[in-house]
């Protein structure tokens, strides 16, 4: 088939880092075999490049189409070879390495897959033992935590911290990152920054109301334009969240309005209104909202902290894990042992992935 000039520029440039973006049937796998070939031709053994997809599928389709593509150009050596060349997904790459590597850390070789139903029932009879042990041991944290939070069920507490535990399963560092929670989150500079953040929004709205109320000004009679502004110009340009706070703004009627401008009234009533309930607090009793939050933030990540260790020893019993403990192994390996990492990326020439995504972090990691 003919090339465009940007479907040959994928299919030849070298040096450097590549990304091509296209729509669906614009021949981007199409590319990437055409890229193989081309390296085959030059000298380059098929099993010294990587190639990684995100499906079995795919992987299979991958294959296949490169072995009719080297039959055609009677690369006959190199198909003797695919079938022991890395075109495969994420997850079974991984898989391989972990298993290759296995006793770094203390696993057998038969590592196996654990369904994610399974770990999940397993993960709720653990949750359940853990908060029955805060109950016996009356834990103030938690106690407050469904005090503040139930009316006595505390189901919809449990299947909230179940939730955050898997939304933080993304993450290599869990571990690290909920031991140094409340260091980071709840010191004095984050609440600051944080509170600045909050003065900003407030100081947009406020040129909002102000935009408003400039579009409405030649709508209104002069008394009406007189009370209005009044009411509204000690927020305009706030220098600090003191200039705000409390204003409470009292809009005056707005009486025979034209039609033209009936729209820009109710927004502005709304802004305003919405100005109101979000300047009620004092910047000392925002901050203190927040500080008033630490003992729930410390119940709930005492309890993941204890489920995960206990669904790990669940796990190293079974020698059976997710797909997501394997690419943290995974990680592990080229992150922690830099013999290993030189080893495979030296046997490696180019690393091709069909339908590079940068949505799971644990993905995007092991790749750098």
């Amino acid at each position: 088939m003919k090339w465009t000039k940007e479907q040959q520029l994928a299919i030849d440039k070298e040096g450097s880092n590549l990304i091509v973006s296209a729509g669906a049937g614009s021949g981007k796998t199409a590319v990437l075999s055409e890229r193989v070939i081309r390296k085959l031709k030059s000298g380059i053994d098929i099993r010294h490049i990587l190639i990684l997809t995100f499906t079995n599928e795919a992987a299979g389709e991958m294959k296949e189409r490169i072995r009719k593509k080297m039959q055609k150009e009677e690369l006959f050596e190199q198909l003797s070879f695919l079938d022991a060349a890395y075109i495969t997904t994420f997850d079974a790459y991984a898989l391989s390495l972990v298993k290759k590597y296995h006793y770094l850390f203390n696993l057998d070789a038969n590592i196996s897959i654990i369904d994610s139903s399974v770990i999940n029932l397993e993960k709720k009879k653990i949750l359940d033992d853990i908060v029955m042990d805060l109950y016996d041991k009356k834990d103030k944290n938690y106690l407050k935590l469904i005090r503040d939070f139930t009316d006595r069920d505390d189901d919809t507490i449990k299947s909230a911290i179940l939730s955050i535990s898997n939304s933080l399963d993304l993450r290599y560092d869990k571990r690290e990152y909920l031991l140094n929670y409340v260091n980071r989150y709840y010191s004095d500079d984050y609440i600051q920054q944080i509170f600045e953040e909050y003065f900003n929004y407030l100081k947009n709205l406020t040129l909002l109301i102000e935009e408003d109320y400039y579009a409405l000004e030649e709508f209104l009679t002069p008394k009406t334009n007189k009370e209005c502004y009044e009411a509204l110009s000690s927020i305009f340009k706030p220098r600090n969240y003191y200039d705000l706070n409390k204003r409470k703004i009292e809009l005056p009627r707005f009486q025979k309005i034209d039609e033209e401008a009936k729209e820009i009234k109710e927004d502005l009533k709304k802004l305003v209104a919405y100005f109101n309930r979000l300047t009620v607090y004092s910047e000392e009793e925002l901050k203190e909202q927040i500080k008033s939050t630490k003992e729930y933030v410390l119940a709930i990540i005492d309890i993941i902290l204890k489920l995960d260790q206990k669904i790990q020893d669940y796990k190293y019993q079974r020698n059976a894990f997710e797909f997501g403990d394997i690419a943290k192994m995974a990680i592990s390996l080229v992150k922690n042992h830099p013999n290993i990492r030189e080893e495979i990326k030296n046997s490696y020439q180019e690393i091709m992935i069909d339908e590079y995504q940068d949505t799971n972090d644990l993905q995007e990691m092991f790749i750098k």
